[in-house]
């Protein structure tokens, strides 16, 4: 027993054999079981899960924002549907006006912008896609209705979700801003203009939005082209474009949702299926594949050798990124390239074993990519603001495995916590900050253009191993949410983790200038790390610091058992089984 006692944070895993969502609140996850129970399928549940998200977490998620879902099952071959924000077609290259000093103070660590224009405000938003998104996959891939699908969060909306210590503090957090925006505040603050406060001994206060009641009713009768045509979207596109955003109604009618191919690679004898093109499906695929040339999976489970390879694999990984990942419709990226083993085993033949070393991107003939564009991080060395600190982000995650094997993996966000901060008059909807994703100077593979899909963290995976998925997976969590993925696949298929220990464990995370380590890590791995030239900072998961991605995992055993876990640390997390 120890001289000194400590706290410790766990939850438990879910199991079931007809069903299973895991998701970042109980309620959505409720609500996506609820139908899996009806007889629904994985998707007709992931799309009841993500509109309830969008009610339940509205600081993280909604139809004001974006996402993309894997999908992959019985009859069903794997498939992206792609419904990520996108620029309006007024937008520019010099829209957003340098202040010319430090980095913002936003998740990524951009040049800084005047007044925070690409932060917060109607000049911030792109148009989102959730609703297209998540109607095109239950057309296409469901059997329920839209209206039904649609049905728990119009309930959730209006009879309002149990306030919190977790939504006092969410709401705290950003008091300043949200308190510049008086629709946003009228949603979310109190009347003294304070973070709603459930009493003590008594019935939980319960946050009610009954403008997007109204809204997702209007959705869910007359279809998806309601949000995009009509009266709320002109409502939300005057109401931008009085906030001076190059925002109109036709950008919002213009809004189309897509079925995609996904990007696949092999690792331990398994395919990873996620999303391709500008995303953070194409870099975790290649730092996998740096993984797997490296041979992490024969080190031991964190280890310092396999955290010290891990590390060499994700910097490769974060500056290609850095200097080629973008729009593939709007300018050459190298996507085949990246995405290579043969690339990556040429990348890992120039790792020193026995000290970080430097890395470097490949350059333009090495990729193939004949543009001179520079990066949008030059060298790698400013990746984050502050010293590698991240602001809190506002995405969600929630992965399905039904009792047929179907699955689903889903990602949808608002970008940065709170996203815009700005909500329509009248409509409840918060929109999103997606214009933040893309670098604010002219000239770089992810600069600012009408139309163009910013580059984006989100990367849903499914795991298969002959043909049949074995696991969803997924995380919220901006840039941690790659390197939070290969270790969840490294920890589920190298090393045999159950979906709970898989998604308890201490991970790294080297999307910044430090490499950031749990405390949970033992102090003699984090010392050798450091030996080995890594800028180790240590970090607690316990204290709400978004200084390690939130992950949500179902796995499927082969006798058809289903296994559901949430991330421990993220207090409104949760699994449940349907039967």
């Amino acid at each position: 027993m120890a001289e000194r006692s400590e706290w410790t944070v766990g939850r438990t895993e879910a199991a079931a054999r007809g069903g299973m969502v895991a998701a970042k609140t109980p309620q959505a996850a409720e609500a996506g079981a609820a139908v899996l129970r009806a007889g629904g399928n994985a998707v007709d549940a992931a799309v009841a899960t993500a509109f309830a998200a969008g009610v339940a977490e509205p600081w993280m998620n909604g139809i004001g924002g974006g996402g993309y879902l894997v999908v992959a099952g019985p009859g069903v071959a794997p498939a992206v549907v792609a419904f990520p924000m996108v620029a309006p077609r007024g937008a520019t290259a010099g829209m957003f006006p340098l202040s010319g000093g430090a980095a913002d103070a936003g998740l990524f660590g951009w040049p800084g912008v005047v007044a925070d224009a690409n932060l917060h405000g109607p000049r911030s938003v792109a148009i989102p896609g959730v609703v297209a998104g998540l109607a095109l996959a239950l057309e296409r891939f469901g059997t329920r209705p839209l209206a039904e699908a649609m049905a728990p969060a119009v309930r959730l909306a209006a009879e309002g979700v149990p306030v919190t210590w977790h939504t006092t503090l969410t709401v705290a957090r950003d008091l300043a801003t949200l308190k510049r925006y008086p629709a946003t505040a009228a949603v979310f603050l109190d009347g003294a203009g304070n973070p709603p406060v459930s009493p003590e001994q008594a019935s939980p206060t319960r946050l009610r939005q009954p403008d997007l009641a109204r809204t997702l009713e209007t959705i869910a009768a007359e279809g998806p082209r309601a949000f995009y045509e009509g009266p709320l979207a002109e409502a939300m596109a005057s109401h931008l474009a009085d906030g001076g955003a190059p925002v109109v109604a036709a950008d919002f009618a213009a809004y189309e949702a897509h079925v995609a191919e996904p990007l696949a690679v092999r690792y331990a004898g398994h395919e990873v299926v996620t999303i391709g093109g500008g995303t953070g499906g194409t870099t975790l695929a290649q730092s996998l594949l740096l993984m797997d040339a490296v041979g992490v999976g024969a080190l031991g489970h964190n280890t310092p050798e396999a955290l010290h390879r891990m590390a060499q694999a994700f910097r490769q990984a974060f500056a290609d990124r850095f200097a080629w990942l973008a729009d593939p419709a709007h300018v050459e990226v190298p996507l085949v390239t990246l995405t290579d083993a043969a690339y990556a085993a040429e990348r890992v033949a120039e790792f020193p074993a026995d000290r970080l070393g430097t890395v470097a991107a490949g350059s333009s003939n090495r990729v193939g990519v004949g543009h001179g564009l520079g990066p949008s991080i030059p060298g790698y060395a400013a990746a984050a603001a502050s010293g590698g600190q991240m602001a809190d982000g506002s995405t969600t995650h929630l992965s399905v495995i039904d009792g047929d094997g179907l699955a689903v993996s889903l990602t949808q966000t608002l970008l940065s916590g709170w996203g815009s901060r700005v909500v329509v008059p009248g409509t409840g909807v918060l929109l999103n900050n997606g214009m933040m994703w893309f670098d604010p100077e002219p000239g770089r593979p992810n600069s600012v253009a009408g139309g163009k899909t910013p580059l984006s963290n989100m990367a849903p995976a499914l795991l298969l191993r002959d043909g049949a998925v074995v696991a969803s997976i997924g995380s919220s969590g901006g840039r941690r949410i790659m390197n939070c993925h290969a270790q969840l696949v490294a920890n589920l298929l190298d090393h045999g983790l159950g979906a709970g220990e898989a998604l308890a464990a201490p991970r790294i995370d080297a999307s910044t200038p430090e490499l950031l380590a749990s405390v949970r890590l033992a102090e003699a791995t984090r010392q050798a790390l450091a030996a080995l030239g890594h800028r180790v900072a240590p970090r607690d998961e316990r204290l709400f610091t978004g200084d390690f991605a939130s992950p949500c995992a179902v796995v499927r055993g082969t006798d058809g058992s289903l296994t559901g876990a949430a991330d421990p640390f993220y207090f409104p997390a949760s699994a449940v089984g349907a039967g």
